[in-house]
């Protein structure tokens, strides 16, 4: 996991190793898979006793259901938190109310796609782009990115012809099917709380491989792990850079500095992507110049043999 290296390097340039002078424990949400209410809260609660029975310095605490299941319900317990990969605003949760100037017990890192950066960067390799259609699954991480790429996207020369958020594969698929001849590109936020007819989860890499199977439009994502598995390309969002700034606030709160005193930041490098395999599909030549400084994903890993075949 991106995140995570990038907390432990963060942490190690500090001389905090886990195992030598440090006790480094995670503990899994499974809140991606598992999308009902009922699991939400009892996977809250067991975050919640876990951390109580630890009693760590620091809890690192990513995603925006742990913000609501966990943070939110302890931010009076003392324990200091640094939050990360939060999509929606923190205000919205009650764990702050003053981004330059925390005070209390928390403070984090906001997680904010990259999205004119990647319409840039896509408009190198598709120059022409001036109709977008953007899908997402229902999830708390989705509909804040939505929201953002709608309002942003007239400024930038683009115009959002219609979009999705659902947790329907059915709804999924007659979409992505309908807007082929009505946009010139698709953005694909988040996939992963997608449900089949019977309710049953539907793997992210069989969401996504049937996605590019079935469409023909350059596609964005805004996080390298979503080009990887399959779309054209990104100015992406770097887990590890996030995870790097979080684990160096860490360290100097395990130094003895108070979480309030560090302004809710946003980290703005990004990591520009190409799937070399989804070009190739769409028939599209990748400009040398942007192979020399992209990472470059040779095969759309959703579609490969040992993922589910798209249906």
């Amino acid at each position: 996991m991106s995140v995570e290296q990038g907390v432990l390097d963060a942490l190690a340039d500090e001389y905090y190793i886990p195992d030598e002078n440090l006790a480094f424990e995670s503990f899994y949400m499974d809140t991606k898979r598992r999308t009902s209410r009922e699991w939400k809260e009892d996977a809250g609660k067991m975050a919640r006793e876990a951390i109580g029975r630890l009693r760590p310095a620091v809890v690192i605490a990513l995603d925006d259901n742990c913000q609501e299941y966990v943070v939110r319900r302890m931010n009076t317990s003392g324990c200091a938190f640094v939050f990360a990969g939060v999509n929606r605003d923190p205000e919205e949760y009650g764990i702050i109310t003053n981004r330059e100037n925390p005070g209390g017990n928390i403070t984090g890192a906001l997680e904010r796609e990259r999205f004119p950066e990647s319409l840039a960067f896509m408009r190198r390799i598709v120059p022409g782009i001036k109709r977008l259609a953007i899908i997402s699954d229902a999830s708390p991480t989705g509909a804040p990115v939505v929201q953002r790429i709608k309002a942003l996207a007239p400024t930038h020369g683009v115009t959002v012809v219609d979009s999705l958020e659902t947790d329907d594969f059915t709804a999924w698929k007659d979409f992505v099917t309908k807007i082929q001849t009505r946009a010139d590109a698709l953005a694909v936020v988040v996939y992963h709380t997608v449900k089949d007819d019977n309710g049953t989860h539907v793997p992210a890499d069989k969401v996504l491989a049937w996605t590019t199977s079935h469409s023909k439009l350059p596609d964005m994502g805004f996080w390298p792990w979503a080009v990887s598995q399959g779309l054209l390309c990104s100015d992406a969002i770097s887990g590890y850079d996030q995870g790097y700034y979080v684990g160096t606030i860490t360290s100097y709160i395990l130094g003895g500095q108070s979480p309030g005193d560090f302004p809710v930041s946003a980290p703005r490098t990004g990591q520009p992507c190409i799937n070399q395999a989804r070009a190739d599909e769409l028939g599209l030549a990748i400009p040398a110049h942007l192979t020399k400084t992209a990472k470059l994903f040779p095969a759309m890993t959703a579609r490969s043999p040992v993922s589910s075949p798209p249906d």
